[in-house]
């Protein structure tokens, strides 16, 4: 008899405690993070490093989850649709006490559905269109950080790579939701005494090289951003090879607006810093879960934050010095590559 009490007891003890972990559990509140890009992505992968770090800083009880859409290259209607009911499933399975939405294609396809309601909070993070070309102007359950491509920090070095003219630029970039927007940005940027005489959005890596070929009499070449690209016969051709032939092969000087342009062989990029976006963001998320002085949600931001990267050998090639500002800066963020 003795023995059945206590494993009785044992078993009451047990069943309490699995009672209480399930309630603890389904209690905690609860982070979405949704990202335009693929798991593989680099950009994806620094912004998760960044909420990374901030969550490490938290001592607050979180249950955090991350989807990926894969949508960094141009993709087929019916693949764009299936991420998309993807990431509705996931909010309507994990139910989100806030939703944050990562790039303009996870806020476009997504989390824009959500705005006026009560749960999930959304959180937009490097937006590059208008927060209002989403609705989200206004919205009681909205917060988030728009960015602000670095132009005025590439107008600038490039005055001092080409001083005495007036340099002329072409821009290109990747024809996706990202791609439409930061070319927007590009358009409507105040680039004098520089002039931008060509630019386009492309599909195709063919494309892509045709355009770089064609612009051969422009100063600079300015690469908005890449992503995998469909090339001859179905073969997929991978973003570091169209960053390292860019570098080679067109007669402008290549700058990227993404770090991994000169990671996988680009000469010079002025990025904005996606583990810090996604620090801030983590900070915003843990900001609107706690009981705060002020009510609603914290106040939007636009961020113009940028880090440089720089493989010093590829301007030597070209006959270009940097000043030294650069390459400080550069070795300080751990992005001066030889």
């Amino acid at each position: 008899m003795t023995n059945l009490w206590k494993n009785l007891l044992i078993g009451g003890f047990l069943a309490a405690f699995l009672i209480l972990l399930g309630f603890f559990n389904a209690t905690k509140p609860r982070i979405l993070v949704l990202h335009s890009a693929g798991a593989n992505s680099s950009w994806a992968q620094q912004v998760d490093r960044g909420m990374n770090e901030a969550l490490a800083r938290n001592r607050r009880p979180l249950s955090v989850e991350r989807n990926y859409l894969g949508l960094d290259y141009p993709a087929a209607p019916r693949r764009v649709e299936e991420a998309r009911a993807e990431a509705r499933r996931a909010v309507a399975r994990f139910q989100p006490d806030v939703l944050i939405a990562v790039d303009d294609e996870a806020n476009s396809l997504v989390a824009r559905d959500y705005v006026g309601r009560e749960s999930p909070r959304v959180l937009y993070v490097s937006l590059n269109r208008p927060p209002a070309d989403f609705g989200y102007a206004g919205a009681a359950n909205v917060s988030g950080i728009a960015e602000q491509l670095p132009f005025a920090a590439v107008r600038d070095v490039v005055m001092d790579l080409f001083p005495g003219r007036s340099p002329t630029v072409a821009v290109i970039g990747v024809e996706n939701e990202s791609g439409a927007a930061e070319m927007t940005q590009a358009r409507a940027f105040a680039w004098s005494p520089l002039s931008v005489d060509e630019a386009a959005l492309v599909a195709t890596a063919e494309d892509w090289r045709a355009f770089v070929q064609r612009v051969a009499e422009a100063d600079v070449l300015l690469v908005l951003g890449t992503h995998d690209l469909p090339g001859e016969g179905g073969v997929t051709v991978k973003a570091a090879e169209i960053n390292r032939w860019t570098e080679e092969q067109a007669r402008p000087l290549p700058i990227g607006t993404q770090v991994n342009f000169v990671e996988t062989g680009g000469g010079l990029s002025f990025s904005p810093p996606p583990d810090d976006s996604g620090a801030r963001a983590i900070g915003l998320a843990l900001d609107w879960l706690d009981a705060r002085d002020t009510p609603g949600a914290p106040p939007a931001l636009v961020s113009d934050h940028f880090e440089v990267a720089v493989r010093p050998v590829r301007l030597r090639e070209r006959g270009l010095v940097l000043p030294p500002i650069y390459l400080e800066a550069a070795r300080e963020n751990g992005t001066l590559f030889k």
